[in-house]
């Protein structure tokens, strides 16, 4: 018997209509379950241990034998509980499977990474680009279902080229923004250790909202544009940034304008995969416009330290203190 038999063998048992050789079915076939000590793969709403599962529908068939103990048509329900709690657990999987109408799997998500010292390019199923600056992560589903095409930048920084489809937009969780497009592309800056979230638009318009804030509209970015989120404040403020400072990176370059000298030092440990302690506290309010191509650290460490006044030494293969 298929599943779905089963289920309509249980709605009719529950609903006192099902005949007297469909009792005898479902009694057979729960005869044969309990004889099989297999596995049995029968899908639930959400994913539950066995434990819960049997306490969860055990708890079920006892509900139902107090409402319906004093009916005669549902007299056989009394004759479950000579079984045991697991064959009886059954019947209501059956019977919460056919009332919940079987409520579909999570999609499956995909996780990529972009280890420190390189960049990632992510190709999506509905044609849109990714690229991943280094150590940064992004979760996306394997197949965009429904009415929204949505990812997740759990750590770091993300250019989006995204086809446009303006039946379905394309949204971008990121700390605590949500950023919405239809077909556009742009900059999303988001680090664990950057006291900022920044977001900045390539093409077409972008939406950005604070997800803390349901009923506040979205502000809508223009090219050229760039929001700035502070994570504590969660206030959205819009700067004007050059298009050469727009994810640079993506092309093995570095742009800075105007930036504090403190997220200057965490890309630069990301590029070269190098650990940076900064010893000298007043470095932390110093800003910095900067272009970089692919010199070595070293050449770059001298010259910010002439211009911002600050030694450097090396103190393992791994480390750098700023002093």
């Amino acid at each position: 018997m298929t599943q779905e038999y089963i289920r309509l063998l249980a709605r009719k048992f529950f609903e006192g209509t099902a005949s007297e050789e469909e009792k005898q079915l479902l009694h057979e076939w729960y005869d044969r379950l309990l004889d099989d000590e297999s596995p049995q793969n029968i899908a639930t709403g959400a994913p539950e241990g066995a434990a819960e599962i049997r306490d969860r529908m055990h708890a079920n068939l006892q509900h139902r034998q107090g409402q319906q103990r004093q009916v005669k048509r549902f007299g056989w329900v009394r004759r479950l509980t000579t079984w045991s709690s697991a064959a009886a657990a059954v019947i209501i999987i059956g019977f919460l499977l056919w009332s919940n109408e079987r409520k579909p799997t999570p999609t499956d998500f995909k996780l990529a990474q972009a280890p420190l010292g390189k960049t990632l390019k992510v190709n999506l199923p509905d044609g849109s680009h990714i690229w991943l600056n280094a150590g940064s992560a992004l979760s996306y589903p394997v197949t965009f279902e429904g009415k929204t095409r949505e990812v997740v930048l759990r750590e770091g920084q993300a250019f989006f080229d995204i086809a446009r489809d303006t039946t379905r937009p394309f949204i971008v969780h990121a700390k605590t923004l949500d950023i919405t497009v239809l077909g556009t592309s742009f900059d999303v800056k988001a680090y664990q250790n950057d006291p900022d979230i920044k977001v900045t638009v390539k093409t077409g318009k972008v939406g950005v909202r604070v997800r803390d804030k349901p009923g506040q509209p979205a502000l809508m970015l223009l090219p050229a544009e760039q929001a700035v989120v502070a994570e504590k404040a969660q206030k959205i403020q819009v700067n004007e940034i050059s298009k050469p400072a727009i994810a640079p990176w993506k092309d093995n370059r570095m742009v800075f304008e105007d930036e504090l000298l403190v997220e200057v030092l965490h890309a630069l440990e990301r590029k070269y995969n190098q650990h940076i302690v900064i010893e000298k506290a007043e470095l932390s309010a110093e800003k910095i416009s900067l272009t970089l191509n692919d010199q070595p650290m070293t050449d770059v460490l001298k010259v910010l330290g002439f211009s911002k006044n600050f030694n450097y030494s090396q103190l393992n293969d791994s480390t750098i203190v700023i002093r």
